[in-house]
């Protein structure tokens, strides 16, 4: 009777299991999808400024790329070399459509590295992006006129 009960058990955590690693793996295959249509959002949840330590962002910032455009509503933490046209206008934002669009695998083959340029009438960015299988990302924007900043975040 024991061993009846403990094979039982033993089947139903197994099918559990298994049902679990294909809800994963479906997931991650829909995540990498998304990146492969360029059709995506990252949230942001921290921002790591050149000179700074780490900063936990508690308001809702992300990055979206859609077809051939960028959209980006970011926080910047750092130096900037020049001054914005508008003082009321802080961040990292941008409409714009990408150039020099570049993806490939990762090393590891879990996600992928997409590296891309926006030019705005102020800023001149090149983003780099790492975007894992589960959905993690790390953003690296550089730009002649300000510090390098890197947001980490998961995709929405």
């Amino acid at each position: 009777m024991k061993t009846t009960n403990i094979i039982s058990m033993l089947a139903v955590l197994l099918v559990v299991s298994c049902t679990s690693t294909k809800i994963a793996t479906e997931t991650e295959l829909q995540n990498l999808a998304k990146v492969d249509n360029k059709d995506f959002s990252i949230q942001v949840n921290y921002a790591n400024p050149l000179r700074m330590q780490q900063i936990a962002l508690t308001s809702e910032y992300d990055l979206k790329i859609k077809n051939d455009s960028a959209f980006a509503f970011l926080p910047f933490y750092g130096v900037a070399h020049t001054a914005p046209l508008n003082p009321m206008e802080g961040g990292i934002k941008f409409s714009e459509p990408v150039k020099d669009y570049k993806s490939s695998p990762t090393r590891k083959n879990d996600g992928r590295q997409i590296s891309f340029k926006v030019n705005t009438n102020e800023y001149h960015y090149q983003i780099n992006m790492t975007v894992f299988q589960n959905g993690t990302a790390s953003i690296s924007i550089n730009s002649t006129e300000r510090d390098p900043i890197i947001f980490y975040g998961e995709m929405k």
